[in-house]
């Protein structure tokens, strides 16, 4: 095994540290509103889910019905359970419309892994501040950016591990730790206790599968219980970060960027790079979602005069499989709403038709909807290799771009490359725009909310710092 960083203080300590100590006086102004975001765009991500994605049901069903000591809120069934199962059922939503925040260096999502678990800690706890929670949420979201991002910067390839899934379970029990008011060294415990159940690979995207979008309940859970079990005194192994046998040295073969964990540390923040979707699809889709509403937008380019729809891609797209081209009489299309959400054309073909991409284009009507399909056909793509230069060194960008050319009847032919698109933290998605799709999620949740809720709801979280007991929220979403 490579042990760069042999010689160096191992890291999990100081990380725990950060994670125990740090106050909500100590967190910058852009860290606590980016924080409220995420919050804000977490919640509606996860009111949807079981409507739109019905696999996700039964799993939350099965806890519903071990029942247990009434804890912690199942968002929008109007039960509580164990703050553990009220993690895991609130979780499992959080991917599962491929619409949560991320960090793009790091390739995963943040905000899904942190804040179910956040909540419902505070809710068993009883009484905790808005400041509390946006501190409890800042630290861990912050200590799950740069385990990702110190990934990122060592390695050459993709897998074999699901980044989301290695690293999720860190982002919970730091947040769980920091709920409960574990000490620096019950916090250096909890990661222990929580590394007995790091795994997760690639194999989790398998199109025969469908836990893909919910691994983040599995995560959440195992961080609530580790943290749970180092506040009552079980004493997980120290240094599992950086020591010998720890996470780096076993899963990452010592590729990682100890720099990129520990400096600035408190002082600087990496989740202020966060980038919320304004599109429910594959982040890969979204360079050529953007490219196609410029164009349509600025040429004013109906769908019906489209002859034919190019994009360029780089390998990555390739390689995922994310371009396949559309044939509707050999049955070639989208069949299941994952499918859609990593179809470029059909992505593509939705926004030249619609002239926005929703949570409804995905479900089964929006699936078998002709038109779309139509348009989907006439995209056809091609391989661009200047796109994957410098691919994973590219430092905040990660995501390679896309490019659009559309040709009308007319002959007339319009192009447009995509490097940073919309919502990315670059090019960041407008906050009125992030109220609308929190507003756009609510709509279709399992149990109809009154407007008004919604507005306090809205109000709540970006007053968050002014809020002296959570459940007041939390029940407005029950």
């Amino acid at each position: 095994m490579n042990q760069p960083n042999a010689d160096l203080p191992e890291i999990t300590p100081i990380l725990s540290k950060f994670i125990a100590e740090t106050k909500y006086e100590d967190l910058p102004e852009p860290i606590t509103d980016r924080v409220k975001k995420s919050i804000l765009d977490t919640l509606g991500i996860i009111m949807p889910a079981s409507e739109l994605m019905h696999d996700l049901r039964p799993a939350i069903d099965l806890r519903i019905e071990a029942g247990g000591k009434p804890e912690s809120t199942v968002l929008g069934y109007s039960v509580k359970l164990p703050c553990w199962d009220a993690t895991f059922a609130n979780g499992i939503r959080g991917h599962a419309l491929d619409y949560a925040d991320g960090h793009l260096e790091a390739v995963f999502r943040i905000g899904i892994a942190v804040i179910p678990a956040a909540l419902a800690l505070a809710e068993r706890k009883g009484k905790v501040s808005g400041k509390e929670l946006i501190t409890a949420v800042a630290v861990a979201e912050e200590f799950l950016c740069r385990l990702g991002v110190s990934n990122a910067r060592k390695r050459t390839t993709m897998g074999p591990w699901h980044e989301g899934i290695l690293f999720g379970n860190y982002g919970a029990v730091a947040a769980a730790a920091r709920m409960l008011d574990l000490t620096a060294e019950q916090t250096d415990m909890a990661i222990g206790i929580a590394y007995m159940k790091v795994g997760g690979t690639l194999s989790v995207v398998n199109p025969e599968a469908n836990v893909r979008g919910m691994y983040a309940g599995f995560v959440g859970e195992t961080g609530v219980m580790a943290a749970l079990l180092a506040a009552k005194g079980i004493k997980g192994p120290r240094g599992s970060l950086g020591g010998k046998d720890g996470l780096f040295d076993v899963y990452l073969r010592g590729a990682y960027d100890r720099d990129v964990m520990v400096n600035g540390l408190g002082k600087e923040y990496e989740l202020i790079n966060l980038s919320f979707k304004p599109w429910p699809a594959c982040a890969f889709a979204h360079p050529f979602i953007d490219a196609m509403l410029t164009l349509r937008a600025e040429h004013t380019i109906r769908a019906e005069d489209i002859v034919n729809i190019d994009v360029a891609f780089g390998a990555v797209v390739k390689k995922l499989g994310l371009c396949n081209p559309i044939d509707i009489a050999a049955g070639k299309y989208p069949k299941t709403e994952n499918d859609g959400k990593r179809s470029i054309p059909f992505n593509v073909a939705v926004a030249a038709l619609k002239g926005k991409v929703s949570l409804r284009d995905f479900n089964e009507e929006g699936l078998r909807d002709t038109e779309v399909l139509k348009v989907a056909e006439k995209v056809h793509g091609a391989l661009e290799p200047s796109f994957d230069a410098d691919q994973f060194t590219r430092k905040g960008t990660q995501l390679p771009p896309g490019r659009v050319t559309v040709t009308d009847r007319q002959g007339r032919t319009f192009t447009r490359t995509v490097d940073l698109p919309y919502g990315h933290h670059h090019n960041p998605i407008k906050f009125e725009d992030l109220i609308e799709k929190f507003r756009d999620c609510l709509a279709l949740a399992r149990k109809p909310i009154p407007a008004a809720d919604v507005d306090r709801v809205i109000d709540l979280v970006l007053h968050l710092d002014e809020v002296d007991d959570i459940r007041e929220l939390v029940k407005l979403l029950a």
